[in-house]
């Protein structure tokens, strides 16, 4: 189902309007894969009132999931302003981009740099780092989780290489690595 320009307004939902704005993000760096699209999501759910009350995150297989949220992404797919990739990686399209031109109000200029800072935080990580930073943050979300052993597992060595890439800070990657930041140290420079 393609729509128009004409009626654009009315088929969006705030929920697909954030879904766009998020990937309009930093220059439209495409967001790679489900599991960085639902993370994202919820990052953003979690700091944006109005966004965690559209989304309705549970705990799933990979931590938090938000099945309207996958359905909102399927529905920009079907109307032509979000392209899948290979490999579950989403772009928005320039009808994309036009449509929120079209509803560009949703947001504060400092929601919209909260969701930048997001899709850039998750854009540097692997799915394994992915899950265990929202892991070890949320650990709520990891009752149905059928990846949770194998992240704590290597929990340590993810914290280190998240730390490598500077998107945290040297006590968030203790905390997620479960050390003291001595600990934490000693390993790193081994």
């Amino acid at each position: 189902m393609r729509i128009s320009s004409d009626n654009i307004e009315e088929d969006l939902s705030p929920l697909s309007i954030t879904i766009l704005e998020l990937l309009k993000m930093n220059e439209e760096e495409p967001v790679k894969g489900k599991v960085a699209f639902q993370k994202e999501m919820f990052l953003i759910s979690n700091y944006v009132d109005k966004v965690n009350e559209w989304t309705e995150f549970v705990p799933h297989y990979l931590g938090p999931y938000s099945e309207i949220s996958e359905v909102s992404m399927d529905n920009l797919i079907s109307m032509n302003l979000v392209e899948k990739e290979e490999g579950y990686t989403y772009k928005i399209t320039p009808s994309g981009i036009k449509a929120l031109d079209l509803k560009q109000n949703l947001f504060s200029s400092e929601e919209k740099e909260a969701i930048a800072d997001f899709k850039k935080f998750i854009s540097n990580l692997t799915d394994d780092e992915i899950l265990l930073f929202i892991y070890a943050s949320h650990p709520d979300f990891t009752i149905e989780s059928i990846k949770y052993r194998a992240i704590m597992r290597t929990r340590v060595k993810d914290s280190i290489s998240i730390y490598k890439k500077g998107v945290v800070s040297l006590e968030k990657a203790a905390f997620l690595a479960g050390i003291n930041i001595e600990t934490l140290l000693d390993l790193q420079e081994a």
